[in-house]
């Protein structure tokens, strides 16, 4: 993998997260705030994910599966105690985080079925 390799996916994927997640934050009526909240949040929790997957896919050769799902699953907890520590409107902090990063991995996993 090269650094280019790498800076391209992380580009790919954060734009991808920020407008699945995006939009899934409009649709539930988050606005001001917690919308620039859930962008920041994203901004550092992604390319955190996305370079430790791809690194420990590429160099340590470890099954994509086996890295993803810890990997999510850090990614979900993080980001809820995130939204229940600064959010105002986000009322139920573990099952937006866990809804808005459902939709932005079965979005992902939709593109990449189609290239």
């Amino acid at each position: 993998m090269t650094a280019g390799h790498l800076l391209i996916s992380l580009g790919v994927s954060l734009a991808l997260t920020l407008i699945f997640e995006c939009a899934f934050a409009l649709i539930a009526g988050k606005r001001g705030r917690d919308f620039l909240l859930i962008i920041l949040v994203n901004i550092v929790t992604n390319p955190i994910a996305v370079s430790t997957v791809l690194l420990c896919k590429y160099y340590l050769h470890y099954p994509r599966a086996a890295v993803e799902i810890p990997v999510e699953i850090a990614v979900i907890i993080s980001e809820a105690l995130v939204y229940k520590s600064y959010a105002g409107s986000i009322k139920k902090p573990w099952l937006f985080s866990i809804a808005a990063n459902g939709i932005s991995i079965i979005g992902g996993i939709i593109i990449s079925a189609f290239l």
